[in-house]
């Protein structure tokens, strides 16, 4: 039986880290195989997976706990246990576990701008009564990448269920807990492999619903995975996304999506949602509009729009629902 290899670290902070909403949009799903956000009043206990590296990495899993007898939750510190086959992979992730919350992103010099003050009041005051929201920065471009591929062109319920499909039926079950710490939900894996995402057979993709523009651009990306991710060690952003976008089936959107969460970027916005440019234009001036009319509305926060954006999805306006959702298509056999 192989060994386990078990390390821990406490991470505190001079400002609030609200951990549960700053990973939960890393989240695919309540069901989601890779990471699972628990909440209650006074305590956040996230449990998730990871590959380090992504492209060939044995895969650790790791549980994140903050909790507060008393005051304010996002001011307590956080407890991060991970584990694994490898001491060295186990070790670089408890490493970068701050900018996996969100430490590094600091909203201090936003909030107190002029800029900030030109936000409609509902928007300043989400900032106000949400204290510790960060934008999360896993590093994690293979996965997020993946992940943004399968929302391309459906609906979220169709690329949710498709994505979770496969991550568990490729994905690869992580070590076992060690004695006394707290064991993750049943079902969770290691994100797959870019090999293992290549050794998919056709008529696996159709029975998990997946559409062939969908399948070539996860096959893609997954045979430029190892170079792509070995220039990413030491590139900017700005490099990262322009290798993005030499992969066929990538475009705009989806570096978007994918670097929001693996770099943690204040102004990366998503141009070409079903939902987003709808909600923003709605939010600052009462109306829908399209992306052109929300780059428009958001040019004064060139910089942090994204920050932006984030701070609206948590503000009490919200545009009513009209009409009939968009139906699901069926793809699988």
């Amino acid at each position: 039986m192989s060994t386990v290899y078990c390390a821990e670290r406490r991470l505190t902070f001079e400002a609030p880290v609200d951990l549960a909403r700053s990973v939960s949009v890393l989240r695919r799903g309540s069901h989601d195989p890779t990471i699972s956000v628990q909440t209650s009043p006074h305590r956040t206990r996230v449990f998730l997976t990871a590959r380090v590296p992504e492209h060939e990495g044995h895969g650790i899993a790791a549980v994140l706990d903050q909790s507060a007898t008393s005051g304010l939750l996002a001011g307590a510190p956080i407890d991060v246990v991970a584990w694994g086959q490898d001491r060295d992979e186990v070790d670089v992730f408890l490493a970068s576990a701050g900018r996996l919350v969100g430490f590094e992103d600091d909203w201090s010099v936003f909030a107190s701008s002029p800029e900030f003050g030109l936000l409609p009041h509902h928007a300043r005051a989400a900032y106000r009564l949400h204290p510790g929201l960060r934008l999360c920065s896993t590093g994690w471009i293979f996965k997020q990448t993946v992940t943004a591929i399968f929302e391309q062109r459906v609906t979220g319920s169709e690329a949710i269920g498709a994505w979770q499909r496969m991550v568990r039926r490729i994905g690869s079950d992580p070590a076992p807990a060690p004695h006394g710490v707290p064991h993750p939900p049943e079902g969770m894996v290691a994100f797959p492999t870019p090999q293992e995402w290549l050794s998919v057979p056709s008529w696996e993709w159709r029975r998990a619903g997946v559409d062939a523009h969908r399948v070539r651009a996860v096959r893609s990306l997954a045979e430029r995975a190892p170079s792509l991710l070995r220039f990413a060690e030491s590139a900017g952003p700005g490099d990262v996304a322009r290798q993005l976008s030499a992969v066929p089936g990538i475009g705009a959107w989806t570096i978007a999506e994918a670097m929001q969460r693996s770099h943690g970027l204040p102004d990366a916005i998503s141009v070409g949602d079903y939902h987003l440019a709808h909600g923003v234009c709605y939010a600052l001036e009462g109306r829908r509009g399209d992306d052109t009319r929300m780059l428009e509305l958001l040019r004064p926060w060139a910089g942090n729009r994204q920050r932006v954006v984030r701070l609206l999805g948590l503000s009490t306006v919200k545009e009513p629902r009209r009409g009939p959702r968009v139906a699901p298509r069926s793809l699988a056999g």
